[in-house]
């Protein structure tokens, strides 16, 4: 059976909100651009971009879909006055050229989700839509970035999606707020809306691990923002939590590897990238590889894709919303004796 991260990466897997999560140590661009580089052709793509200029951005797209960019990136903080927000331009932006662009600021969202909107709805066939970095706006706030993703999660048709870059270990504007602790994390609200969470890891450092583990040695770990071997381009270890229209969750570990800058991505083992597996987890897996209980029969146990979908798209009884309240009904049966009468009378009370 293929990964999930292979079926969601070729499309075979609906998934209409993907959140990729990284770090310094690993960035999620190359994975976050295969994701949007694999979007079907009948597809408008609306470009968002807050930390990488958008004549960067654009030609590591692949495909010839029709484009719109919203640059959040060239003037953030409203500074240049040149080319801050234009009603007229936002209100007239459609998809009638190839690629459209949108210069606003970070400073208002909500007019940032007014025109993220208005370049939905100008169109008429279905989108994805990708955010090179949810970290910057909600760096500059927290409840309006919600909103905009609420906004757009609502225009979303059986095969729109959205594909978004989450820094995880870049604080939100609400980090710095004296009730912070009593407050949800932004991080773990972005893990519950989105449909499909990857987390990315260094192969690297889990190399290091490994080493370490096969030396019985633990290595006293420097604290370091960036290390020499950061931002692998070639592979990386991704742990992948997603979650099914039925109810049902699906999660693995698996890794990517890229031989080229430009190359595609082919999603491989673990310990492909990594390197020897540990003796017992290679006796776990060697278990559960040898172990078919569908193996050596006279009839089929296995599901076609047909009947896998079909499968993975049935809501269960008890997943679906009770509209009714709780209430008890009882009708009396004929045999039964009730006595109107007040067993306490005889009692002073």
């Amino acid at each position: 059976m293929a990964p999930i991260l292979e079926k969601i990466m070729a499309g075979k897997e609906a998934s209409p909100f993907i959140l990729v999560k990284d770090t310094l140590e690993q960035s999620g661009q190359v994975l976050g651009l295969e994701l949007l580089s694999n979007s079907p052709s009948d597809h408008a793509i609306i470009l968002v971009c807050a930390e990488t200029a958008p004549d960067r951005l654009l030609p590591l797209v692949k495909g010839n879909q029709k484009k719109a960019i919203v640059d959040c990136y060239s003037n953030p903080l409203g500074w240049v006055k040149d080319i801050t927000f234009s009603t007229t331009a936002a209100r007239d932006a459609t998809f009638e050229n190839t690629t459209t662009t949108v210069s606003l600021t970070l400073r208002n969202i909500r007019k940032a989700t007014k025109v993220i909107t208005d370049l939905i709805t100008s169109q008429r066939s279905n989108f994805t839509i990708y955010f090179d970095s949810l970290s910057q706006f909600l760096i500059a706030s927290v409840p309006d970035t919600f909103n905009l993703l609420r906004s757009i999660t609502a225009l979303l048709t059986d095969t729109s999606r959205i594909i978004a870059i989450h820094h995880e270990d870049i604080p939100d504007a609400d980090s710095f707020l004296p009730d912070s602790s009593s407050k949800p994390q932004a991080s773990n609200s972005l893990a519950h809306i989105a449909t499909t969470l990857i987390t990315l890891k260094s192969s690297e450092a889990l190399r290091q691990d490994q080493e370490d583990f096969k030396r019985g040695t633990v290595t006293a770990k420097e604290f370091s923002y960036l290390t020499v071997h950061g931002n692998a381009w070639d592979s990386a270890v991704c742990e992948v939590e997603h979650k099914r229209k039925s109810g049902k969750v699906a999660r693995e570990t698996n890794a990517y590897h890229q031989s080229t800058p430009t190359g595609n991505l082919t999603v491989v083992n673990v310990w492909d990238v990594v390197g020897d597996m540990p003796d017992i987890d290679k006796m776990d897996l060697e278990e559960s590889q040898t172990a078919d209980p569908a193996a050596n029969l006279s009839f089929n146990l296995n599901l076609t894709e047909e009947q896998r979908k079909a499968k993975n798209d049935t809501v269960l009884p008890y997943l679906k919303t009770q509209e009714s309240t709780g209430a008890i009904y009882y009708e009396p049966d004929a045999a039964d004796d009730f006595d109107d009468d007040d067993p306490d009378d005889d009692l002073t009370i």
